[in-house]
């Protein structure tokens, strides 16, 4: 299928039917483009530019079972959640463990105070609720 001999177009040129059985093979369920490339001896690129074209609708496939294959976009659900009303701020008696349900604001903060063997981690304050905190803890 080679133009050797015309050396105007020194690369190869493939027949029209040999085109569309190359692109015939690359859409059975399970082969790839450089496989069926491999298989007869061509650049994966130039399949590549074959499929593309066939996409495209500039080269037609006669008889073929397959629609062009567009890239399908599936939509997936989304749950979006305000960490601002997930997460709960302490109330001033955080050594007590006792916990507030009025949502916090953002941004948050974590402490974390380690005292010999222990260790406590606040999470979730707000900025100036943290700062309450340690200023509280320091008089």
């Amino acid at each position: 299928m080679s133009n050797a001999g015309n050396r105007a177009h020194p690369h190869r040129t493939y027949a029209q039917e040999f085109k569309q059985q190359v692109i015939r093979e690359t859409l059975e369920p399970g082969m790839s483009v450089s496989i069926v490339a491999r298989r007869h001896d061509i650049n994966a690129n130039v399949v590549f530019g074959w499929r593309k074209q066939y996409r495209e609708g500039k080269l037609v496939v006669p008889a073929l079972d397959v629609a062009p294959s567009v890239p399908s976009t599936e939509l997936l659900s989304v749950d979006v959640i305000d960490t601002a009303l997930v997460l709960r701020a302490p109330e001033s008696t955080v050594a007590s463990g006792a916990m507030s349900s009025v949502p916090m604001s953002t941004p948050v903060c974590e402490i974390e105070v380690e005292i010999g063997k222990r260790r406590v981690k606040i999470r979730g304050l707000s900025a100036e609720r943290a700062e309450a905190f340690l200023q509280e803890c320091l008089k």
